[in-house]
Parts: structure tokens; sequence; C-alpha cells
């Protein structure tokens, strides 16, 4: 299961980050890594993006990145 697979409002656990590049950097360095809670605080029109919740950060990322953070509920 995918973040992008979490209703709004849900909490899940990220299992694995499969970002490679400048995108995965910058969510290491926000803290979005394995073992973190994230919640997804809702979804942009459209579903092309995704607003999550981890720790004190909110962040909005694209649909493609959103796929490829596995979580488990």
């Amino acid at each position: 299961m995918t973040v992008f697979n979490l209703k709004k409002w849900q909490y899940a656990t990220v299992k694995h980050v499969k970002i490679l590049g400048g995108g995965g950097a910058r969510l290491a360095a926000l803290g979005l890594r394995s073992g973190t809670r994230v919640q997804v605080l809702g979804f942009s029109l459209f579903k092309s993006g995704v607003l999550l919740s981890f720790g004190e950060v909110r962040v909005g990322i694209r649909k493609n990145l959103a796929l490829q953070i596995e979580v488990e509920v």
C-alpha cells in the first residue's frame, strides 16, 4: 500500500521510501524515513497531489512521489 492509497485523515507508518534524487533527499531532510508515522490531510483537485503531515511538518507532494512511498496501516 502507498501513501496515495490512504484515505483523508488516515494514519500509517512508512515502510520504505523508493524516491531517488533530490525529491527523496528533501523528504528525508524533512524527516520522512522508514518508521515515520504519516497522516493524509487531503488531496488536490483531481487527486494530482497529496498533503501529508508527519512530526511538525506539513508537505504537499505530487501523485507520482506519493505512489513511491510504501506504508502499512
